[in-house]
């Protein structure tokens, strides 16, 4: 399997895990996959996470009426800047 399809899948399974009520259980298994040799290794996955992140955000850019690729870049762009403004300190 290519890696970063691998890695990409990983983070499904990771966000799947953490939406469940038990976060504990997550973690845990989180940090034994980062620490298993036969996964993508931990760069990999991180770059997964940002996959999938980023696979997210276009989505949520094309619901909020973006049509054309540059201006689903541009709304991504000011949706991920509206999430960071709105982070609590």
């Amino acid at each position: 399997m290519n890696p970063a399809t691998a890695g990409t899948r990983i983070a499904i399974e990771f966000v799947t895990l953490w939406m469940e009520q038990d976060r504990l259980c997550a973690a845990e298994h989180i940090a034994r996959i980062l620490n298993d040799p036969d996964t993508p290794g931990a760069p990999l996955i991180v770059a997964g996470q940002c996959n999938l992140a980023m696979l997210l955000v276009f989505m949520l850019a094309r619901e909020r009426g973006a049509i054309t690729a540059d201006q689903v870049r541009i709304r991504a762009g000011e949706i991920l800047q509206e999430l960071s403004q709105d982070l609590p300190e």
